[in-house]
């Protein structure tokens, strides 16, 4: 049986996660048209990691995806609101992979009292779309972006503190509620 693990990222990831990215740079999937330098994407791990937040998953070792969140561009001051990012070696999809990362992510989420989430997903991406849904997001409308179409979904995420002043930081979480989410993600996947 495989040895799954989902858990937080670190710059030493940087290598292997911009592999997993390439592919999709310069798509409609991916916010950027080239590869970012290894150096600007460890800054980017560093900065976004302990503020936002970024998964791995890896199956006996080798990353398999990975997701993390980014401030909602059409209301970035809005710390309660972000948008989520999904990313799979394609030899890895339909394993659970996805899954597992974005039900570890909406844990935390919820764990941190964040309010809700969204994702972008390119209209000509049916199997995108299709895995949102099944995720239980919502679709909310449409934008275009680069002479494509996208299509801007939404999850209400349920805050531990639906209250709160400000959300929890990832890294801030009580390390029990973590560890328990990240070990039930792991057994999403089919290995």
């Amino acid at each position: 049986m495989a040895k799954v693990a989902v858990r937080r990222v670190n710059e030493w990831d940087g290598p292997s996660m911009l592999k997993i990215y390439a592919p999709y740079v310069g798509t409609p999937q991916a916010p950027e048209p080239a590869l970012p330098e290894l150096q600007d994407y460890i800054r980017r791990i560093d900065t976004y990691t302990y503020g936002l937040g970024w998964l791995l998953c890896e199956i006996d070792s080798t990353p398999a995806g990975f997701c993390h969140l980014t401030e909602n561009r059409r209301d970035p001051d809005n710390l309660f609101s972000v948008e989520f990012q999904l990313y799979v070696k394609p030899e890895y999809l339909r394993q659970g992979v996805g899954r597992a990362l974005w039900t570890l992510m909406r844990d935390m989420m919820e764990l941190g009292s964040r309010r809700e989430v969204f994702a972008r997903v390119d209209a000509g991406n049916p199997e995108g779309r299709a895995f949102f849904e099944a995720m239980g997001f919502s679709p909310v409308g449409e934008e275009p972006q680069d002479g494509q179409t996208i299509q801007l979904m939404r999850y209400e995420l349920h805050p531990a503190d639906p209250d709160a002043v400000k959300p929890i930081k990832p890294y801030l979480l009580i390390n029990q509620d973590y560890e328990a989410a990240r070990e039930s993600a792991a057994l999403l996947v089919r290995a």
